[in-house]
């Protein structure tokens, strides 16, 4: 890539608000309790510095639209342009639309066929490449969900995590543990796969008011209601913001609530897989 093309790419990093609180004094390398986290969706790629002792954004969400390529080489630029822009030299986090399945990116349809190739997520895990720690989107929202959520979910049994954006995303939590790499959005219904016809992405481009979400969203709870019997649900994904206007349109069995990160809970998600990896742990959200 050229030096034109790279100062052009760079441009089209934007910052949209983050949460009000002051940007560090100064750059980090991943040391301490500041941590970069992306999370890569199948319309944006989205950046934040996290403060991991209280799970909040510390600097604003830097922006990228995703290409319409969205090729693994595609999404290591990405990862490399937000990292500069926020002066970061450590290793990112990022969450990934798919499933992470050694050196692939299996079940990823808002991403191109390339993800699932052999060596495709070399491109984010070399230095040159992004350095990244990668974990499943919607697995990083449960990841933020346990280490700052409701301390009840370390004895509660089986909360699942809905994330409602492009696709349909699920992370399971047990007792306090994530049960990485369910894919539940794929389930089929009459209309068709839950995650086409019930995503953010199908209210957005059908205008679907939350009575009509509803009536495609109902039957999608009430399925793993009657198989996995959850003591309660997570909602996070685009939804988050319009959560209380959605979810009041369901008649759910037991209690439902917003991610606590809400619509940035990937983002932060992303930062402790990566200060985990860092601390010695490995990231045991990848295989």
């Amino acid at each position: 890539m050229s030096r034109d093309i790279e100062m052009e790419c760079s441009e089209d990093v934007r910052s949209s608000e983050g949460d009000g609180r002051e940007d560090p004094s100064h750059p980090s390398d991943g040391g301490g309790a500041v941590w970069l986290g992306i999370d890569v969706g199948g319309t944006s790629i989205k950046g934040a510095i996290v403060d991991l002792e209280v799970g909040r954004l510390r600097r604003q969400v830097l922006t990228e639209r995703t290409p319409p390529t969205a090729t693994p080489g595609d999404v290591a630029a990405a990862t490399r342009r937000i990292a500069a822009a926020m002066q970061w030299t450590g290793p990112v986090g990022v969450a990934l639309p798919g499933m992470i399945s050694g050196s692939s990116l299996r079940h990823a349809p808002n991403l191109c066929a390339s993800w699932g190739q052999a060596d495709a997520l070399t491109w984010l895990r070399a230095p040159n490449g992004g350095n990244a720690v990668l974990i499943n989107d919607a697995d990083a929202v449960g990841l933020a969900e346990l280490a700052y959520g409701d301390a009840s979910l370390n004895g509660s049994g089986l909360t699942i995590v809905l994330t409602f954006g492009t696709g349909i995303g699920s992370a399971l939590l047990y007792n306090g543990d994530l049960i990485a790499d369910s894919e539940l959005g794929g389930l089929t219904g009459v209309r068709g796969r839950f995650e086409e016809v019930a995503s953010g992405r199908a209210i957005s481009t059908e205008s679907l008011t939350p009575v009509e979400w509803a009536r495609r969203a109902q039957p999608f709870f009430d399925e793993l209601q009657a198989i996995l019997n959850p003591s309660r649900w997570v909602v996070g994904g685009g939804l988050s913001d319009d959560f209380e206007k959605f979810a009041s349109k369901l008649e759910l069995a037991t209690p439902v609530s917003v991610a606590r990160g809400g619509v940035h809970a990937g983002i932060v998600g992303a930062a402790v897989a990566a200060c985990g990896a860092s601390m010695g742990a490995g990231n045991p959200l990848s295989p």
